[in-house]
């Protein structure tokens, strides 16, 4: 009876933080539209920094599916939470909320403004 009592007023084990550090591929749709995207990322603690490729994005110059549309990202890491951002051309700031499913699988959706894309990834080897 006592070592349950003892068992029970452990402290409950800590979630490991997510690693990120690494090389992203997969895809990211709007509507019918499915293309390529991949993902650099340089963790330090909560905070995210790299770039981003993203083939076929809509009205980008040289859009046509040979040379990606490349941006600086930006970002933070909650617990299984991921927050990006970055700039494209002709459209602004893109925002993008993901969720770590799997140590090595990423999904969610963001957009600029109203616009909602959905994202995949998956963790490089």
């Amino acid at each position: 009876m006592l070592a349950t009592g003892a068992l029970l007023s452990l402290p409950a084990a800590a979630e490991e933080p997510a690693i990120l550090t690494g090389t992203w591929t997969g895809t990211w749709w709007m509507g019918k539209y499915e293309e390529p995207i991949e993902l650099e990322l340089s963790q330090a603690r909560e905070g995210l920094a790299g770039g981003v490729r993203v083939w076929n994005y809509p009205g980008a110059v040289g859009s046509d599916g040979g040379m990606p549309v490349r941006a600086s990202v930006t970002g933070t890491v909650d617990g299984r939470r991921v927050r990006l951002s970055w700039t494209m051309p002709q459209h602004g700031r893109f925002s993008v909320e993901l969720t770590l499913l799997t140590p090595d699988q990423l999904f969610g959706a963001g957009g600029p403004g109203a616009t909602t894309a959905g994202f995949e990834l998956r963790r490089a080897r």
